[in-house]
């Protein structure tokens, strides 16, 4: 088919699609009966009936643990439906332009990764989800507050990790209580400026809303005024009443393992890696084989490869991770962002960005932030990395740049390109991890090349180890010396 009428019918048909997102009217809450972060999901739906329609849905559980009467005065929200088993599901999810759940329980996320649609909740749920309808999820509830949280080195945390990544991938936005709201305005089309259009270089076509820094970081005096970001209290981990907030959202993430596990246990944490310039098809075909044997998180390849991948993985539960602004990270976010889109269009499932060295070490933070940001807009519902490559870095550039991919909304913060002067270090895994919090996930990458140097980074605080020595790292063995 020509390809500038496969340009004019895609444009036109997102034109439609960004008119049809501006104009979203009406929004439909789900509220489960979730315990954790009830007074920021409660706040986040008052700031989101202020601009919408919303009609609310209250399971029984949730009309028991939150109450209707508060969720009535707590929310504004006075179009209520109650669960009594007599809804007409597909009705109430053909009905809504948007879906929120702000209070999402672990029985609600089992069933939503896994599609069981036995309850009316659930099964409005799957009829967004098969009328392409957005879904935003508040996830700080999974865990019920009458016990402690999980470690992240437990089962159950990494069980939940996984059910949650089986949300993204289905294209359901999972977030914090705290950032509902703007995850709201985002879709909805209120803070977005435009739609960029993609045709990978696979053939596909990919479109993604560019949207404007969300108004806590645009209102934020401690970032502009340059001074401790404590001093301000809006971000999320230091605002005192969200503390819990944040512990839950680290579920999220990739999970630990404890240094005392075989090796073979560390195969979930690997992204198998081959980054080289002379990387030929064979080798590619082959990483992905080993891949599949050994169960590792994904394959890394450079991104003319990602298609390949992408192909040689479908069905296998191994994803594909590519780079992008590799290995400098001196691209213009703008061309960093276009390089993304052309990634997850060619079958990409999760990025890892390098940031702009050269901008950080000058002290231009806010272009340090926008080039992450651009990034981050352009993989919504995917999985980012940024890479910080820690060797260029004083050990203040550390702590700003894990600063600024926290705020600036990133899942990890990665040590190493593995083409720097030196790799991961047991030293700045531990610092990463002190600075992110238990919110972000670690990777580590660069020189790891048996199962003791895995099992290091993982005891510091990695959450992910990035290797080409991936293989003898799962079966006990030694790689010798290498940098990636």
């Amino acid at each position: 088919m020509d390809r500038q009428l496969v340009e004019k019918i895609t444009k036109e048909v997102l034109n439609s699609y960004q008119a049809r997102k501006g104009s979203v009217k009406n929004i439909l809450a789900i509220f489960m009966g979730g315990d954790r972060a009830i007074e920021e999901s409660l706040a986040a739906m008052r700031s989101i009936a202020k601009g919408f329609k919303v009609k609310a849905f209250i399971t029984r559980a949730a009309q028991s643990v939150i109450g209707l009467e508060r969720i009535k005065q707590s929310t504004g929200i006075t179009d209520i439906i109650l669960d009594d088993g007599k809804q007409n599901p597909q009705q109430l999810s053909g009905e809504c332009d948007l879906l929120v759940i702000p209070t999402l329980t672990l029985n609600g996320l089992s069933k939503i990764a896994n599609l069981i649609t036995d309850t009316a909740h659930t099964n409005i749920v799957v009829g967004c989800l098969e009328r392409g309808i957005p879904i935003v999820v508040a996830r700080d509830a999974v865990f019920c507050s009458c016990y402690p949280l999980p470690a992240a080195n437990s089962g159950l945390y990494r069980r939940v990790e996984g059910y949650v990544n089986d949300l993204k991938n289905m294209g359901i936005v999972v977030t914090s209580a705290q950032n509902l709201a703007q995850e709201v305005f985002n879709i909805a089309g209120q803070m977005t400026k435009k739609v960029e259009t993609t045709i990978g270089s696979a053939g596909k076509v990919f479109a993604t809303p560019i949207a404007k820094f969300g108004p806590i970081i645009d209102k934020c005096p401690a970032f502009k005024d340059g001074v401790d970001c404590s001093s301000c209290g809006l971000c999320v981990d230091k605002k005192t009443g969200s503390v819990q907030a944040v512990l839950a959202a680290g579920a999220d993430r990739i999970g630990n393992f404890s240094a005392s596990d075989s090796a073979k246990k560390f195969a979930p944490l690997i992204d198998h890696t081959l980054l080289k310039a002379n990387a030929t098809q064979e080798e590619i075909g082959k990483l992905c084989e080993e891949a599949k044997k050994f169960g590792f998180a994904s394959v890394c390849v450079n991104p003319a490869y990602v298609s390949l991948c992408s192909q040689l993985l479908r069905g296998s539960g191994v994803k594909v991770c590519t780079v992008i602004g590799f290995p400098l990270g001196a691209a213009t976010p703008t061309v960093k962002a276009l390089e993304d889109r052309d990634a997850i269009a060619n079958g990409a499932d999760e990025i890892d960005m390098v940031i702009n060295i050269g901008a950080l070490k000058s002290g231009n933070y806010q272009l340090v932030l926008d080039d992450i940001k651009a990034v981050r807009e352009a993989t919504r519902g995917k999985i980012l990395k940024v890479i910080l490559e820690t060797a260029y870095l004083s050990r203040e550039e550390k702590i700003k740049a894990c600063e600024l991919a926290k705020q600036a909304g990133a899942d990890f913060v990665k040590t190493s390109t593995g083409f720097g002067p030196s790799g991961a270090t047991v030293e700045d895994v531990r610092l990463m991890r002190e600075v992110v919090g238990p919110a972000m996930g670690v990777k580590a990458s660069g020189g790891i090349r048996s199962t003791e140097d895995a099992q290091k980074m993982v005891a510091a605080g990695a959450t992910r180890i990035g290797a080409s020595a991936s293989v003898a790292i799962v079966t006990g063995q030694s790689a010798g010396k290498g940098k990636y």
